[in-house]
């Protein structure tokens, strides 16, 4: 699918969900559970919709890049969060490049893309954070016509991570399968 097209798609999709009311996000409870191990500065929230992780980021951060596809979903965003210190960027967030040891806190909820994840752990500074939901593997026996590449195992997003403290991985016993993640990058230079 082309960036045109997946952008129609989101596009679609976030005038749909809007068109019935959707409400403001709700912090997510994974970032909620480690809001106190955030050490602020800059914060990414990837593919971020309506913000799930700008409510999350609170006052931490002096600065968010929220970047998404949607330009339906992003102009919602901006009203929701007006005063906030938001960058608003629509693109395809596997697409940009960012400086290295550049992000206190990477969010992405509800969207995965396991290379774009392998790349951005250098993004994140000593001792930040990188926060993560989406799709199991297992929700493929319950939608087989969902892209396999939208999902990931607890143990692929163990293994990105692997030498930085993992503060809690799991997946959801119950559907929609879920795996989560939060990873905090040790305090030393290793990437």
């Amino acid at each position: 699918m082309s960036v045109l097209d997946d952008r129609r798609k989101w596009n679609e999709r976030y005038g749909d969900a809007l068109a019935q009311g959707a409400a403001k996000p709700e912090p997510h409870p994974l970032a909620l559970r480690w809001r106190s191990r955030m050490t602020g500065g800059r914060m990414l929230d990837a593919a971020c919709g309506l913000g799930r992780g700008i409510a999350a980021a609170g006052d931490l951060f002096h600065t968010v890049y929220a970047v998404d596809l949607s330009e339906v979903a992003l102009g919602s965003a901006r009203k929701v969060w007006e005063g906030r210190p938001v960058r608003w960027i629509a693109a395809d967030v596997t697409a940009l490049a960012w400086p290295a040891d550049f992000f206190g806190l990477v969010c992405a909820f509800a969207f995965t893309d396991l290379p774009f994840f392998r790349r951005i752990r250098a993004g994140i500074r000593p001792g930040g954070m990188f926060l993560y939901e989406g799709f199991s593997r297992r929700q493929l026996e319950l939608r087989p016509d969902l892209n396999p590449a939208w999902t990931a195992t607890e143990q692929e997003m163990a293994g990105i991570f692997a030498g930085w403290t993992i503060l809690e991985k799991g997946e959801a016993a119950e559907p929609p399968f879920r795996t989560r993640i939060a990873a905090l990058r040790p305090a030393s230079l290793e990437r």
